[in-house]
């Protein structure tokens, strides 16, 4: 297939609520867009962990969580408040891209992109498109990360909380939880009673509470998780990492050797976006692109947004992510 000779002013890499909100901006302003999307709406979330509630609040007056005031997550009938689950959220970006009418093309993935003279010429698995302005707003959850512990990789003892279904798989095992993050604290409260848990981490424990960082464990978890500590239902070995496994044993930092049926682990993800050819995108200590204020990459004309931009620490999910995609929206419009 032949690319359009007419580029598009704008291509979106990525249909979730990064993606959609931006082609939402574009849209309501007249800027000519087109965004693909590698499987159905918001993709990423679909392989996210059934049942998962938003640590994000949606409710009247206190708002992180929606893609705009005008059309909220809270108004949906049967929504989960004030903290809406995984599947709230994936019947509210349907909703609000069929009644906006937003021009996603489903099951699109784009694979390349290659700088052009004015703009990107970007392969997908449907044909070339041409475009001025190129997004990445693929999302920063794409590959899940193990840590560096020999002995980890290819274990049939050890999976990644990604791949975590239902607390009844782990009935009755010993199942250690690698990591102290919101993620950890979920499933360990999740298996608690039902597996006999403990957690590892590297340093210790942050809450919320008393920290202020979102990404340390807050809400409902952090008072649960504490309380199930204090009764011995969770165990912890805190700043006691792991230094090596030997199919279900584990050797931790302190010397002492434990045997577990499961090793999960609550590490997160390492983000991944297309190759592109013609430009240096540089990438930061932690792997993200490196940015400007309002979202532009180091190749000229190539801008990211959602999760895979990290404006700030609090842009590592969906928290307060609206303002960071008007920066983007700005910045493009005014070189339209």
């Amino acid at each position: 297939m032949s690319p359009d000779p007419t580029p598009k002013d704008v291509l979106i890499v990525g249909g979730g609520p990064a993606g959609l909100l931006l082609g939402h901006y574009f849209q309501e302003h007249g800027v000519d867009y087109e965004a693909v999307e590698r499987g159905k709406i918001a993709q990423a979330w679909r392989s996210m962990r059934p049942g998962m509630v938003l640590l994000s609040p949606a409710v009247p007056g206190t708002d992180w969580t929606s893609l705009t005031l005008k059309h909220p997550l809270w108004a949906l009938p049967g929504v989960r408040k004030p903290f809406p689950t995984r599947e709230d959220f994936l019947c509210y970006v349907e909703s609000f891209t069929r009644e906006q009418g937003l021009r996603i093309a489903e099951n699109v993935a784009a694979t390349k992109a290659s700088v052009t003279p004015g703009g990107f010429l970007v392969s997908t698995t449907a044909g070339e498109i041409r475009c001025r302005f190129l997004v990445l707003a693929s999302g920063a959850s794409t590959v899940p990360y193990f840590p560096d512990i020999p002995g980890i990789s290819l274990n049939p003892h050890v999976v990644h909380s990604c791949d975590f279904v239902h607390c009844m798989a782990y009935s009755g095992k010993r199942v250690l939880i690698i990591g102290g993050a919101n993620s950890a604290a979920e499933i360990a409260i999740e298996l608690a009673g039902t597996a006999r848990v403990t957690m590892c981490t590297r340093g210790p424990m942050r809450y919320f509470s008393e920290t202020g960082a979102l990404d340390d464990i807050r809400g409902s978890s952090e008072s649960v998780l504490k309380e199930l500590f204090r009764f011995g239902i969770l165990h912890l070995r805190e700043a006691d990492p792991i230094v090596s496994i030997a199919h279900s044993k584990v050797r931790f930092r302190s010397g002492d050797e434990r045997e577990f049926d499961w090793i999960l682990c609550a590490t997160g993800y390492r983000p991944q976006w297309i190759p592109v050819e013609g430009g240096e995108l540089r990438m930061d200590e932690d792997g993200y692109p490196v940015i400007s204020p309002v979202g532009e990459s180091t190749v000229r004309g190539l801008y990211v947004c959602g999760s895979l931009a990290r404006f700030n620490r609090r842009c590592a999910f969906i928290h307060g992510f609206r303002n960071y995609i008007e920066k983007v929206f700005w910045d493009i419009a005014d070189r339209v």
